[in-house]
Protein backbone atom coordinates (compact mmCIF):
# COMPACT_ATOMS: atom_id res chain seq x y z
CA UNK A 1 0.00 0.00 0.00
CA UNK A 2 2.97 2.57 0.37
CA UNK A 3 4.62 1.57 -2.89
CA UNK A 4 1.20 2.44 -4.33
CA UNK A 5 1.20 5.33 -2.27
CA UNK A 6 -2.55 3.90 -0.47
CA UNK A 7 -3.67 4.46 2.97
CA UNK A 8 -6.66 3.37 5.00
CA UNK A 9 -9.25 5.53 5.98
CA UNK A 10 -9.89 4.87 9.82
CA UNK A 11 -13.01 6.63 10.45
CA UNK A 12 -14.95 4.40 7.65
CA UNK A 13 -13.02 1.27 8.94
CA UNK A 14 -15.09 -1.40 11.05
CA UNK A 15 -14.79 -5.21 11.78
CA UNK A 16 -16.99 -7.75 12.29
CA UNK A 17 -16.46 -10.65 14.46
CA UNK A 18 -18.27 -13.92 13.11
CA UNK A 19 -18.31 -16.98 15.31
CA UNK A 20 -20.17 -20.22 15.22
CA UNK A 21 -23.55 -20.90 16.25
CA UNK A 22 -22.58 -24.17 18.37
CA UNK A 23 -20.06 -22.10 20.96
CA UNK A 24 -22.40 -18.58 20.67
CA UNK A 25 -22.65 -18.09 24.31
CA UNK A 26 -18.53 -19.26 25.08
CA UNK A 27 -17.44 -16.55 22.38
CA UNK A 28 -19.59 -13.45 23.61
CA UNK A 29 -18.26 -14.52 27.37
CA UNK A 30 -14.55 -13.54 26.05
CA UNK A 31 -12.76 -10.20 26.31
CA UNK A 32 -11.31 -9.91 23.04
CA UNK A 33 -8.87 -7.21 22.60
CA UNK A 34 -9.65 -4.21 20.82
CA UNK A 35 -8.10 -3.85 17.13
CA UNK A 36 -6.08 -1.38 16.16
CA UNK A 37 -3.95 0.02 13.23
CA UNK A 38 -1.19 2.55 14.24
CA UNK A 39 -2.61 2.77 17.41
CA UNK A 40 -6.28 3.87 15.94
CA UNK A 41 -8.90 1.62 17.91
CA UNK A 42 -10.98 -0.33 14.75
CA UNK A 43 -14.92 0.34 15.60
CA UNK A 44 -16.78 -3.25 15.97
CA UNK A 45 -20.44 -3.60 13.81
CA UNK A 46 -22.75 -6.41 14.16
CA UNK A 47 -23.87 -5.29 10.36
CA UNK A 48 -22.11 -3.55 7.83
CA UNK A 49 -23.16 -2.51 4.08
CA UNK A 50 -20.37 -4.00 1.54
CA UNK A 51 -21.44 -3.80 -2.26
CA UNK A 52 -24.81 -2.79 -2.04
CA UNK A 53 -25.79 -6.07 0.50
CA UNK A 54 -26.38 -5.85 3.86
CA UNK A 55 -23.73 -8.47 5.81
CA UNK A 56 -24.63 -9.43 9.66
CA UNK A 57 -22.56 -11.32 11.96
CA UNK A 58 -24.49 -14.07 12.64
CA UNK A 59 -24.90 -13.92 8.67
CA UNK A 60 -29.02 -14.64 8.54
CA UNK A 61 -29.83 -11.86 6.17
CA UNK A 62 -32.58 -10.66 8.24
CA UNK A 63 -30.94 -6.84 8.34
CA UNK A 64 -30.40 -7.31 4.22
CA UNK A 65 -33.83 -8.41 3.85
CA UNK A 66 -35.92 -5.37 5.61
CA UNK A 67 -33.91 -3.36 3.87
CA UNK A 68 -34.79 -4.67 0.84
CA UNK A 69 -38.36 -4.91 1.69
CA UNK A 70 -38.56 -1.01 2.37
CA UNK A 71 -36.86 -0.19 -1.20
CA UNK A 72 -38.98 -2.65 -2.96
CA UNK A 73 -42.31 -0.91 -1.06
CA UNK A 74 -40.62 2.58 -2.30
CA UNK A 75 -40.21 1.18 -6.02
CA UNK A 76 -43.68 -0.04 -6.43
CA UNK A 77 -44.39 3.82 -4.86
CA UNK A 78 -42.32 4.70 -8.18
CA UNK A 79 -44.16 2.33 -10.63
CA UNK A 80 -47.68 3.02 -9.30
CA UNK A 81 -47.08 7.07 -9.56
CA UNK A 82 -45.60 6.83 -13.61
CA UNK A 83 -47.38 3.92 -14.98
CA UNK A 84 -50.42 5.80 -16.42
CA UNK A 85 -47.75 8.02 -18.69
CA UNK A 86 -46.32 4.63 -19.89
CA UNK A 87 -47.97 2.62 -22.66
CA UNK A 88 -49.31 -1.27 -20.87
CA UNK A 89 -46.92 -2.93 -23.38
CA UNK A 90 -43.71 -1.20 -21.65
CA UNK A 91 -44.97 -2.20 -18.23
CA UNK A 92 -43.06 -5.55 -18.22
CA UNK A 93 -39.76 -3.86 -19.28
CA UNK A 94 -40.50 -1.24 -16.33
CA UNK A 95 -40.84 -4.22 -14.31
CA UNK A 96 -37.45 -5.44 -14.55
CA UNK A 97 -35.57 -2.55 -14.79
CA UNK A 98 -36.46 -0.36 -11.62
CA UNK A 99 -37.69 -3.55 -9.64
CA UNK A 100 -36.16 -7.11 -10.64
CA UNK A 101 -32.90 -5.66 -10.94
CA UNK A 102 -32.77 -4.61 -7.21
CA UNK A 103 -35.29 -7.89 -6.20
CA UNK A 104 -32.24 -10.03 -8.27
CA UNK A 105 -29.00 -8.12 -6.98
CA UNK A 106 -26.78 -10.55 -5.17
CA UNK A 107 -29.68 -12.99 -4.53
CA UNK A 108 -27.65 -16.33 -4.81
CA UNK A 109 -25.68 -14.71 -1.86
CA UNK A 110 -28.94 -14.00 0.56
CA UNK A 111 -31.44 -16.07 -1.30
CA UNK A 112 -31.31 -19.13 0.42
CA UNK A 113 -33.19 -18.15 3.65
CA UNK A 114 -36.24 -20.13 4.31
CA UNK A 115 -39.93 -19.25 3.21
CA UNK A 116 -40.64 -17.63 6.42
CA UNK A 117 -38.14 -15.13 6.22
CA UNK A 118 -38.50 -14.27 2.49
CA UNK A 119 -41.97 -13.55 3.29
CA UNK A 120 -41.67 -9.38 3.27
CA UNK A 121 -39.62 -10.02 0.29
CA UNK A 122 -42.39 -12.09 -1.53
CA UNK A 123 -45.35 -9.63 -0.23
CA UNK A 124 -43.83 -6.67 -1.58
CA UNK A 125 -43.37 -8.41 -5.26
CA UNK A 126 -46.60 -9.46 -4.60
CA UNK A 127 -48.23 -5.56 -4.17
CA UNK A 128 -46.01 -4.80 -7.21
CA UNK A 129 -47.33 -7.20 -9.36
CA UNK A 130 -51.22 -6.05 -8.08
CA UNK A 131 -50.18 -2.49 -9.31
CA UNK A 132 -48.64 -3.24 -12.61
CA UNK A 133 -50.21 -6.16 -14.01
CA UNK A 134 -53.84 -6.14 -12.07
CA UNK A 135 -57.12 -5.36 -12.60
CA UNK A 136 -56.61 -1.87 -10.90
CA UNK A 137 -60.49 -0.76 -12.64
CA UNK A 138 -61.79 -3.35 -10.11
CA UNK A 139 -59.64 -2.51 -7.15
CA UNK A 140 -60.35 1.21 -7.56
CA UNK A 141 -64.46 0.30 -7.85
CA UNK A 142 -64.25 -1.13 -4.81
CA UNK A 143 -62.92 2.16 -3.09
CA UNK A 144 -64.65 5.00 -5.13
CA UNK A 145 -67.66 5.31 -3.41
CA UNK A 146 -68.74 4.69 0.66
CA UNK A 147 -71.01 1.70 1.66
CA UNK A 148 -73.54 3.70 2.84
CA UNK A 149 -74.12 5.01 -0.88
CA UNK A 150 -74.96 2.31 -2.28
CA UNK A 151 -78.15 -0.02 -2.60
CA UNK A 152 -79.35 -1.51 -0.02
CA UNK A 153 -78.03 -5.08 -0.72
CA UNK A 154 -74.16 -4.01 -1.72
CA UNK A 155 -73.96 -1.72 1.71
CA UNK A 156 -72.72 -5.38 3.45
CA UNK A 157 -69.41 -5.69 2.91
CA UNK A 158 -68.65 -9.57 3.05
CA UNK A 159 -64.90 -11.58 2.89
CA UNK A 160 -64.93 -11.60 -1.06
CA UNK A 161 -64.77 -7.53 -0.81
CA UNK A 162 -61.73 -7.51 0.74
CA UNK A 163 -59.98 -10.48 -0.28
CA UNK A 164 -56.82 -9.54 -2.57
CA UNK A 165 -56.53 -10.31 -6.29
CA UNK A 166 -54.85 -13.72 -6.69
CA UNK A 167 -50.94 -13.08 -8.10
CA UNK A 168 -50.42 -16.09 -9.75
CA UNK A 169 -52.06 -15.97 -12.71
CA UNK A 170 -50.32 -12.60 -13.26
CA UNK A 171 -46.88 -14.44 -12.64
CA UNK A 172 -47.46 -17.29 -15.43
CA UNK A 173 -49.05 -14.60 -17.36
CA UNK A 174 -46.21 -12.34 -17.65
CA UNK A 175 -43.61 -15.21 -17.50
CA UNK A 176 -42.54 -13.63 -14.46
CA UNK A 177 -40.47 -15.21 -11.66
CA UNK A 178 -41.43 -15.02 -7.63
CA UNK A 179 -38.51 -14.44 -5.90
CA UNK A 180 -37.60 -18.04 -4.63
CA UNK A 181 -37.54 -19.15 -8.61
CA UNK A 182 -35.28 -16.13 -9.14
CA UNK A 183 -32.75 -17.77 -6.60
CA UNK A 184 -33.24 -20.95 -8.11
CA UNK A 185 -32.80 -19.72 -11.82
CA UNK A 186 -29.43 -17.30 -10.66
CA UNK A 187 -27.96 -20.27 -8.69
CA UNK A 188 -28.50 -22.95 -11.48
CA UNK A 189 -27.37 -20.14 -13.56
CA UNK A 190 -23.95 -19.52 -11.51
CA UNK A 191 -23.77 -23.33 -10.80
CA UNK A 192 -23.17 -24.14 -15.07
CA UNK A 193 -20.88 -20.95 -15.49
CA UNK A 194 -19.02 -22.47 -13.08
CA UNK A 195 -18.59 -25.77 -14.26
CA UNK A 196 -18.27 -24.67 -18.17
CA UNK A 197 -16.03 -21.93 -17.98
CA UNK A 198 -14.19 -22.02 -14.27
CA UNK A 199 -15.39 -18.79 -13.56
CA UNK A 200 -14.99 -17.42 -10.91
CA UNK A 201 -11.77 -19.57 -10.25
CA UNK A 202 -11.84 -18.81 -6.44
CA UNK A 203 -15.25 -20.76 -6.40
CA UNK A 204 -14.39 -23.74 -8.43
CA UNK A 205 -12.37 -25.72 -5.71
CA UNK A 206 -15.31 -25.94 -3.52
CA UNK A 207 -17.22 -28.20 -6.04
CA UNK A 208 -16.42 -32.03 -6.47
CA UNK A 209 -16.76 -32.87 -10.10
CA UNK A 210 -17.22 -36.17 -10.38
CA UNK A 211 -14.39 -37.59 -12.73
CA UNK A 212 -16.91 -39.95 -14.68
CA UNK A 213 -19.92 -37.69 -15.69
CA UNK A 214 -18.78 -34.05 -16.29
CA UNK A 215 -22.15 -32.48 -15.06
CA UNK A 216 -22.35 -34.14 -11.72
CA UNK A 217 -21.02 -32.48 -8.69
CA UNK A 218 -20.24 -34.83 -5.82
CA UNK A 219 -22.60 -33.30 -3.09
CA UNK A 220 -20.82 -32.30 0.35
CA UNK A 221 -21.43 -33.30 3.64
CA UNK A 222 -25.33 -31.12 4.62
CA UNK A 223 -24.71 -28.09 5.99
CA UNK A 224 -26.15 -24.80 5.82
CA UNK A 225 -24.03 -23.48 2.44
CA UNK A 226 -24.61 -22.37 -0.56
CA UNK A 227 -22.20 -25.14 -1.77
CA UNK A 228 -24.72 -27.91 -0.23
CA UNK A 229 -27.40 -26.02 -1.76
CA UNK A 230 -26.50 -25.52 -5.48
CA UNK A 231 -25.16 -28.98 -5.61
CA UNK A 232 -27.88 -30.36 -4.85
CA UNK A 233 -30.51 -28.47 -6.57
CA UNK A 234 -27.31 -28.71 -9.92
CA UNK A 235 -28.03 -32.26 -9.55
CA UNK A 236 -31.76 -32.20 -9.51
CA UNK A 237 -31.89 -30.64 -12.40
CA UNK A 238 -29.65 -32.56 -14.49
CA UNK A 239 -31.72 -35.72 -13.85
CA UNK A 240 -34.87 -33.84 -14.82
CA UNK A 241 -36.58 -34.75 -18.36
CA UNK A 242 -36.15 -31.20 -19.39
CA UNK A 243 -32.52 -31.21 -19.07
CA UNK A 244 -32.23 -34.96 -20.72
CA UNK A 245 -30.08 -33.31 -23.47
CA UNK A 246 -27.47 -31.67 -21.50
CA UNK A 247 -24.37 -34.49 -21.24
CA UNK A 248 -21.95 -32.13 -21.54
CA UNK A 249 -21.11 -28.61 -21.36
CA UNK A 250 -20.64 -28.59 -25.39
CA UNK A 251 -23.92 -26.52 -25.32
CA UNK A 252 -24.23 -22.89 -25.25
CA UNK A 253 -24.66 -20.61 -22.61
CA UNK A 254 -27.89 -19.42 -23.89
CA UNK A 255 -28.79 -22.44 -24.65
CA UNK A 256 -28.31 -23.37 -20.77
CA UNK A 257 -30.10 -20.32 -19.47
CA UNK A 258 -33.35 -21.35 -22.00
CA UNK A 259 -33.45 -24.60 -20.49
CA UNK A 260 -33.16 -23.52 -16.82
CA UNK A 261 -35.57 -20.65 -17.35
CA UNK A 262 -38.03 -23.47 -18.94
CA UNK A 263 -37.52 -25.56 -16.05
CA UNK A 264 -38.36 -22.70 -13.37
CA UNK A 265 -41.30 -21.67 -15.08
CA UNK A 266 -42.79 -25.17 -15.54
CA UNK A 267 -42.69 -25.79 -11.63
CA UNK A 268 -44.30 -22.46 -10.48
CA UNK A 269 -47.29 -23.56 -13.35
CA UNK A 270 -47.78 -26.21 -11.53
CA UNK A 271 -50.78 -27.06 -9.20
CA UNK A 272 -53.76 -24.54 -8.39
CA UNK A 273 -53.88 -21.59 -10.96
CA UNK A 274 -54.74 -19.02 -7.98
CA UNK A 275 -52.82 -20.74 -4.76
CA UNK A 276 -49.09 -21.03 -4.20
CA UNK A 277 -47.74 -24.55 -3.23
CA UNK A 278 -43.70 -23.75 -2.16
CA UNK A 279 -42.94 -27.55 -1.49
CA UNK A 280 -43.71 -27.56 -5.68
CA UNK A 281 -43.70 -24.24 -6.75
CA UNK A 282 -40.49 -23.01 -5.20
CA UNK A 283 -38.63 -25.59 -5.58
CA UNK A 284 -36.27 -27.78 -8.27
CA UNK A 285 -37.59 -31.73 -8.40
CA UNK A 286 -39.34 -34.07 -10.44
CA UNK A 287 -43.06 -33.28 -10.80
CA UNK A 288 -43.45 -36.92 -12.69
Amino acid sequence: MYANKLHINMKKSCYMHFKPKSNTNSVDQLQCPPVRINDFEIKKVAEIKFLGVTIDDELLWTPHISALAKKLRCCTGQLNRIKKYIPKTLYKSLYHTLFESHLSYGITVWGGVSHNKMKPIFTAQKHCIRIMFGDSEAYLEKHRTAARTRSIELQTLGIDFFEKEHTKPLFNEQNILTVHNLYNYHVLLSISIILKYHTPIALLPHFKISRRKPTLIIAPIQVDSFIFRASIMWNTFRTLPEASDIKDFSVGISFLKSKIKCLVNRRQNIGSEEEWFPEVNFKITDSS
